[in-house]
């Protein structure tokens, strides 16, 4: 068995070049993120979430026609209610992580981890299907996840929900981010339709 290649180490150079300039790891915030969200994957909270979600179908069909001997396990999506398999899904958070009136910069450590490590009431299981498994289609995780991240684009640090009209510009918001959409799905479908319509002519 071939041996492998000892990485090259840093040099120092580089390793200055990875602080900000307050001294800070500029990779800080994420990497205690996604330890936080690794944790949580193996809490309970997740685990009963999925499980909440968990069809047990039929077992599937042998080359020879009879059943096989373990039921096939899906999970329902929260938002679709359509059945995958869980390599296909999320435990996601019914209120995002990062509230949308709120940048995650200025989110702090405690309250991202207490919005991590939420009850079950506030978690559901989503699809969250790769477009390109899925005829281009996005997943209801990332239709979610896009509008979170349109919204907190317009509101942060703009708004808060203690404000007067905070519901409006939230109401707002999501209506521009729709509009936003379809907006886009109409030039993909007429850059789909010009590029037919290039093939056609090169094939005359």
């Amino acid at each position: 068995m071939p041996r492998r290649k000892k990485k090259a180490p840093r040099s120092l150079e580089n390793v200055h070049t990875e602080y900000d300039e307050n001294g800070n790891w500029n990779q800080e915030r994420n990497r205690i993120k996604g330890a936080l969200r690794q944790a949580f994957r193996m809490s309970p909270q997740m685990w009963e979430t999925l499980q909440r979600a968990r069809v047990e179908l039929p077992p599937a069909l042998k080359k020879d026609g009879t059943p096989g001997k373990r039921p096939r396990v899906r999970y329902k999506c929260a938002i679709c209610g359509g059945l995958f398999q869980q390599k296909f899904v999320q435990v996601d958070h019914v209120d995002p992580v990062v509230p949308v009136h709120k940048t995650e910069a200025d989110t702090s450590y405690d309250e991202m981890a207490r919005n991590i490590f939420a009850k079950t009431a506030n978690l559901q299981v989503v699809c969250s299907t790769p477009m390109s498994k899925n005829e281009g289609k996005p997943s209801c995780h990332k239709i979610k996840s896009d509008e979170e991240n349109y919204v907190r684009r317009e509101l942060a640090g703009k708004i808060s929900p203690s404000d007067t009209n905070y519901k409006i510009a939230l109401k707002k918001a999501k209506k521009d981010y729709k509009i936003y959409v379809e907006e886009k799905e109409r030039k993909r479908l007429e850059r789909l339709r010009k590029k037919a319509e290039r093939e056609a002519k090169r094939k005359k």
